[in-house]
């Protein structure tokens, strides 16, 4: 099976004061027992790297390098994706809502991706199976 990370779970993960880090771990150690897949896009990296950086600071970023991205499978966000995310952002006009969630929508909706993985409220208004 593959998982799509989202930012908010990245950052679950690595921030152990978040409401949401033992759940995180829970399902992230559960879901590399089973040998799932795990995806997700250049702009939800440079999302969390900024979050990390920012809150936690930049052994935190490192920690995120050496950890988690050598085992994540990086879907590039080209032009046409980002041009097709930015009209349906506009488009939805949905101020709360980020250009990176807009292309998380995208990969999730146009490969063959089983489940995503956030703690992100947006990702509920939409279709997508969880990860449980």
């Amino acid at each position: 099976m593959s998982i799509f990370i989202d930012t908010s779970a990245f950052i679950a993960l690595i921030n152990l004061s978040d409401e949401f880090h033992s759940i995180a771990s829970d399902l992230f150690t559960k879901a590399t027992e089973d040998d799932e897949k795990f995806f997700t896009s250049n702009y939800v990296i440079l999302e969390t790297i900024f979050l990390l950086q920012r809150e936690i600071g930049l052994s935190a970023v490192n920690d995120f390098k050496k950890s988690m991205l050598p085992i994540i499978n990086i879907i590039w966000v080209d032009e046409k994706i980002h041009n097709d995310c930015l009209n349906n952002l506009i488009a939805a006009e949905k101020r709360k809502i980020s250009l990176t969630d807009y292309s998380s929508f995208y990969i999730l909706d146009n490969y063959k991706i089983d489940m995503v993985f956030t703690f992100d409220k947006h990702f509920k208004e939409k279709d997508y199976k969880f990860l449980e």
